[in-house]
């Protein structure tokens, strides 16, 4: 069974020259390899790929789109030849044998009852990863912020449970597992992180990326995740490990990312539970908490605006709680429209 690796990138090319070289070099190398580019120099990164790839036998596809992540992973998603894709962060770095895990678990799956892999985050690089040619470094407190935000997260699920967990965790008795978990080192999973999924491509392709969900496309992954559930269990598959060497660069404008923390979040919960779910109820609380966080952290431009955005956004979240999944899509764009027409003061 051969796979395909489809990166989304924009403007980040010094994380291309880590993470590409990692998934090429793979024990079990991919088949295909297509990277949809949005950069502001797409000619640069263009000739970087090319020069990345020479002499590989892996069939390589470099595609110019506009940007949006949803937008780009659809445009690769077309170019898919093999049955499986990987949809890896362009800062995705791969440990040696990620992939062979990854496939060993699909082929192991003969009935076809899992739809989606992704590997075990690592919170170290691998011990050959160097990063002497990088144009960035990660700061020194960025290793023990994820590992502190580990232990944060068990305190938070039980003070303001995550609806995303709830909602996933709903789905674990549709498609068990137990003889797949006890071959192949595996586990169910609430939803995957976008920087280490796969996807059988028959499946991903029945429902795609949501195209609602633009630029930066907050919880996109979750979305396909729980869209992927719908057709087989999502699981992990803990000895396949990826480090998330995370670009600095901030994501988006800090009013966005603050509205979409919210607006997002309600509208991917709402289009896959019903009225009524505990994940719904769980919304209101879980976002004013988050926005007490923003508040707390607001020391800068970016995070004060953030902060602003959150603030505004979540006036908009009533409506989009009780809203069925066949009106949200249009109340969640109405609400996008307000609270970034004129500002985030002027969110309705």
């Amino acid at each position: 069974m051969n796979y395909s690796v489809v990166i989304a990138t924009r403007n980040r090319l010094p994380a291309l020259t880590l993470s590409v070289p990692r998934i090429l070099s793979q024990s079990r190398p991919p088949a295909q390899l297509i990277v949809v580019d949005s950069s502001d120099d797409h000619k640069q990164v263009s000739d970087a790929i090319n020069q990345m790839t020479a002499g590989s036998q892996v069939q390589t596809i470099i595609m110019q789109s506009e940007r949006g992540l949803t937008l780009q992973r659809n445009i690769g998603l077309e170019l898919v030849k093999h049955p499986v894709v990987f949809f890896p962060d362009d800062d995705s770095i791969f440990f040696p044998d990620a992939a062979k895990e990854i496939m060993e678990t699909y082929e192991r799956d003969t009935n076809n009852r899992i739809s989606a892999v992704c590997a075990a985050e690592s919170f170290r690089g691998p011990d050959d990863f160097t990063t002497s040619q990088a144009t960035y470094k990660k700061m020194p407190g960025d290793r023990f912020k994820k590992q502190f935000q580990k232990r944060r997260s068990i305190l938070e699920q039980h003070f303001f449970p995550d609806p995303r967990i709830v909602l996933g965790q709903s789905f674990f008795s549709k498609f068990p597992i137990d003889k797949i978990q006890e071959q192949s080192n595996v586990m169910p999973v609430e939803f995957m992180t976008g920087f280490r999924m796969s996807f059988r491509t028959d499946v991903v392709r029945r429902y795609r990326f949501d195209a609602l969900l633009t630029r930066y496309a907050l919880f996109e992954d979750v979305d396909a995740s729980y869209k992927a559930w719908q057709f087989g269990a999502v699981v992990g598959a803990r000895n396949a490990k990826i480090f998330h060497y995370r670009s600095p660069e901030k994501r988006d404008e800090g009013q966005w990312i603050g509205v979409m923390q919210l607006l997002n979040l309600a509208y991917v919960i709402g289009m896959n539970s019903p009225q009524g779910h505990k994940s719904r109820r769980l919304l209101s609380r879980f976002c004013i908490y988050k926005t007490f966080l923003y508040l707390l952290s607001a020391k800068d431009h970016y995070r004060k605006e953030r902060y602003r955005g959150a603030k505004t956004a979540l006036a908009e979240l009533p409506a989009l709680i009780n809203a069925t999944p066949n009106e949200i899509g249009r109340l969640y764009q109405l609400a996008v429209e307000r609270c970034m027409q004129n500002g985030p003061n002027n969110c309705a």
